[in-house]
């Protein structure tokens, strides 16, 4: 645009946005969407839950503060200690042996072999299986009048009667954590297949030459090779295993003899079935610590990771 002064066209200043503005605008409409989600779905119930385990909410009825009183309760709880155990073994020995299980599905199928593209959907299959259905097959599976374990070691002449996996306090536990390895090893195994391809060919072939063997090729070469996915994968399934809430619900509903309870599933018992909402945020808000210094770990390690690509 241009102005006339004295009869001399004058150029002047185009009004509008500059490039770099408009990409910035556009950068705000396009993480809007997702700040809103945060902000509707987690933000805002986090901040209610803070606030309700320091009263005395139950459903129907007004809250009243209470302090730290809801905090004394829980910690006094009779499951209580038993819940933080069973949490703690579940949590570290599922995702030890996820660990184990995805780094050999990954070894073994980085390597070339007939029908690896067949074998290796089917080894991802468990991760796509919805968690209710998982819950539910593997439920029957371990039942002991009509599930498949028991029919197959009837069937064979290893037991004379059926065992009650999930009615046997010693035998729960292991039975939902093989079916919380069995749905998640997957994850494991597809992050480090891709870490596995992102490693050149020309180290293992350097090595091999060398007179490098196989476990000193997988010490000196695969694994720091996959430290950044190993700590990133282990770091992710900590928090999402140590908040399993429906395949433990579905399996054994906590039990027998709280065997099985975990932290998720008392704060179901406490905050919705019995309507103790105010007792139940505290449950979520002791945890809190732990969850925050994983994710802390995990961002700190991932920008270390973003430092040394760049």
């Amino acid at each position: 645009m241009s102005r006339t002064i004295a009869g001399v066209a004058v150029p002047g200043r185009r009004v509008g946005l500059s490039a770099r503005q408009r990409e910035q605008l556009l950068g705000y409409a396009l993480i809007a969407p997702a700040f809103a989600f945060i902000l509707g779905l987690i933000l805002y119930p986090a901040l209610w839950a803070m606030y309700f385990a320091f009263t005395d909410k139950v459903v129907g009825q007004e809250a009243h503060f209470v302090g730290l009183r809801n905090f004394a309760f829980m910690l006094g709880y009779p499951d209580f200690g038993r819940m933080i155990l069973n949490t703690a073994v579940l949590t570290v020995s599922a995702v030890a042996i996820k660990v184990v299980v995805g780094m050999t599905m990954a070894l073994a199928l980085n390597e070339n072999f007939i029908f690896r593209s067949a074998i290796r959907g089917l080894l991802f299959l468990p991760w796509t299986v919805p968690t209710f259905v998982a819950g539910l097959v593997w439920r029957w599976i371990y039942d002991d009048q009509n599930g498949l374990i028991n029919w197959a070691l009837l069937q064979l002449h290893l037991v004379a009667a059926p065992i009650a996996f999930l009615g046997n306090a010693s035998l729960a536990m292991p039975a939902v954590i093989a079916t919380v390895v069995w749905k998640g090893f997957p994850f494991f195994g597809i992050a480090y297949l891709a870490g596995l391809q992102a490693i050149p060919s020309e180290q293992y072939e350097a090595a091999q030459v060398d007179g490098a063997g196989p476990f000193q090729r997988f010490r000196y070469i695969t694994l720091p090779g996959l430290k950044y996915v190993i700590l990133i994968t282990v770091m992710l399934s900590l928090i999402w295993t140590s908040n399993t809430f429906d395949l433990v619900y579905l399996m054994t509903n906590g039990g027998p003899s709280n065997a099985t309870q975990v932290f998720t599933l008392l704060t179901y018992t406490v905050g919705i079935a019995n309507g103790r909402i105010g007792d139940a945020s505290t449950i979520p808000m002791m945890a809190m610590p732990l969850f925050a210094g994983l994710i802390v770990i995990l961002t700190r390690v991932m920008m270390e990771r973003g430092s040394e690509e760049a």
